[in-house]
């Protein structure tokens, strides 16, 4: 059962920070050296400064990025940059965001959940995680004592429920908030607006509405196992590591979003690989034609017309391959039969045959070009993309030997994949727009 609470979120007092868009920042997992630099520099009370500190050469145990973070969360509490809501509340959060030339709107709500057990709980990842990021939150978590950043996670809402009542909020109809208290455009162009819900009956509808649902994580795997390493170190200090109490390190703040609202949108990763060694083109197209029908594109199809005819019938499989070398050359690979795979694709890989980036990692990768799909997200032979264009160029400039443009990956093929407890390859997701940190942070207390 999934138990969901309000909380006093801590949020960037407007009186002292005039503009809310000079102190927020993506998640720190999509943030590189250089932006991180950028967001230094914007504001020097930017919540980079908590989520993603700088390493000096003279740190140590005592002294480091995680305990300057801890100093400037108290810091900024005692100058009153940041202050705590007086009263418990759920969050209502909106994105307003064009992709593709249309305009998408997506609403959750942003709430305590009661951590759950991946084994045996009702709340599903999606993703493997790696070791280095979850040591890296649990130092920062350990230091500070507080979540910094949500979990993004979407949730079935067939009769649309709770969609309603967000969307009440959203035009400004609940009775509690005609306006929100946060409304600033991100540097994505992305407009970010918060209603802070103090009203008893909102919160008790949306509390009760969520107790008989699943949680699926979109976003934040490693945050999400961080909490549960926490709640559990937690437990174990206090002399109570089975305790199913309600002590605040059981729960974890959390964004979620309805499965059926329109704007969770789902952008695809596009691949490259390198480090194939005698990479012989038509040997990789005869071995690739044993499952796939081949399309030659030419060299010279726009990028606009090759996306098009990717996504004409998405549900069939199909990806473009480009490759580079002398041909300089897009191909078109549409699965001819769904059925060869049963024989392909089987144990740890059974479910993947149902999802273009698994068909692509389980066949392609491994089978074909020799990169092990097991060992892929250490692997430095594949590259993850967004953009088309520096895709290829990577690869005309020879810095990798072929690009494979997919599909996003659909809802409901996540939903139906986590479900059965079951993981999917790396980066088979990239939930578009990035929910924005700093708009509430939690101190676990």
């Amino acid at each position: 059962m999934i138990t969901v609470l309000p909380f006093k979120g801590i949020r960037y007092n407007t009186e002292k920070i005039k503009d809310i868009s000079s102190v927020i920042t993506p998640p720190y997992d999509i943030i590189s050296e250089e932006e991180r630099d950028r967001y230094y520099d914007l504001h020097p009370n930017n919540i980079i400064r908590l989520i993603l500190g700088k390493d000096f050469p003279d740190d140590n145990q005592s002294v480091n990025k995680y305990t300057r973070a801890a100093g400037y969360f108290d810091t900024w509490r005692e100058e009153n940059i940041l202050i705590q809501d007086t009263e418990p509340a759920i969050y209502v959060y909106a994105q307003e965001f064009t992709l593709f030339n249309k305009k998408y709107v997506r609403k959750g709500f942003i709430s305590l959940v009661k951590l759950e057990n991946f084994e045996t709980g009702q709340i599903y990842p999606h993703e493997q995680t790696l070791a280095k990021p979850k040591e890296d939150r649990l130092k920062l978590m350990q230091s500070c004592n507080a979540n910094f950043s949500q979990v993004f996670a979407f949730f079935e809402d067939e009769n649309s429920k709770i969609s309603n009542i967000l969307h009440k909020v959203y035009e400004g109809d609940s009775g509690t908030s005609i306006t929100p208290e946060v409304d600033f455009t991100d540097g994505f162009g992305v407009k970010n607006l918060l209603w802070v819900i103090k009203d008893n009956k909102i919160i008790e509808d949306i509390s009760s509405l969520m107790k008989n649902r699943a949680l699926f994580i979109a976003d934040g795997h490693h945050r999400y196992e961080t909490a549960l390493f926490y709640r559990d170190m937690i437990r174990s200090n206090e002399g109570s590591p089975n305790s199913n109490g309600n002590i605040p390190s059981d729960y974890v703040m959390m964004m979620c979003v309805s499965m059926e609202d329109p704007g969770l949108q789902i952008l695809p990763t596009h691949r490259l690989a390198r480090n194939i060694k005698n990479l012989n083109p038509e040997k990789i197209k005869k071995s690739l034609n044993e499952i796939f029908d081949i399309s030659d594109m030419g060299n010279d199809c726009s990028i606009e017309t090759l996306m098009q005819k990717l996504s004409d019938d998405a549900d069939k499989h199909k990806f473009v391959l480009y490759i580079g070398e002398n041909e300089k050359k897009f191909y078109i690979l549409k699965l001819r039969n769904e059925k060869i795979l049963d024989q392909i694709l089987t144990n740890e890989y059974t479910e993947w045959k149902y999802i273009d980036t698994g068909i692509l990692h389980g066949f392609v990768f491994d089978k074909i070009l020799g990169i092990q799909a097991k060992n892929i997200s250490k692997s430095e032979s594949v590259k993850y993309i967004q953009d088309v264009r520096e895709a290829i160029a990577s690869v005309n400039e020879g810095e990798y030997q072929l690009a494979f443009f997919l599909n996003p990956t659909r809802i409901n093929q996540i939903r139906d994949i986590a479900i059965k407890r079951h993981k999917m390859p790396p980066k088979a997701t990239y939930f578009y727009p990035k929910l924005m940190t700093g708009i509430v942070l939690r101190h676990i207390s």
